[in-house]
């Protein structure tokens, strides 16, 4: 394949051409425990990560996923965090 060619034009010594495998993959990524929505009666936090209920209680990791896609939630984790740092953040600075 031309990706290989050229890696190997460039001085590439060794290469691999690993193929993304279809079906059925094994791995765990725990989520979906405090879901995230907007009725009480049906989600664990608000859409900003706030337990329903409590005024001073986040969350900001994978329990709040309903589900997770097909590859590793890590990013999505940490755009949560990020998201909910800043928000938490200007709030203080505005007391």
């Amino acid at each position: 394949d031309r990706s290989r060619a050229w890696m190997e034009a460039s001085g590439a010594r060794r290469t691999w051409n690993d193929r993304i495998p279809t079906g059925l993959l094994a791995g765990q990524h725990q989520a979906g425990t405090c879901r995230m929505g907007t009725d009480p009666a049906t989600s664990v936090t608000d859409p900003d990560g706030r337990v329903h209920g409590h005024d001073n209680l986040w969350v900001a990791d994978a329990s709040v996923h309903v589900t997770n896609g097909s590859v590793n939630p890590v990013l999505t984790i940490m755009a949560l965090a990020h998201r909910l740092a800043t928000k938490l953040a200007a709030a203080a600075s505005h007391r």
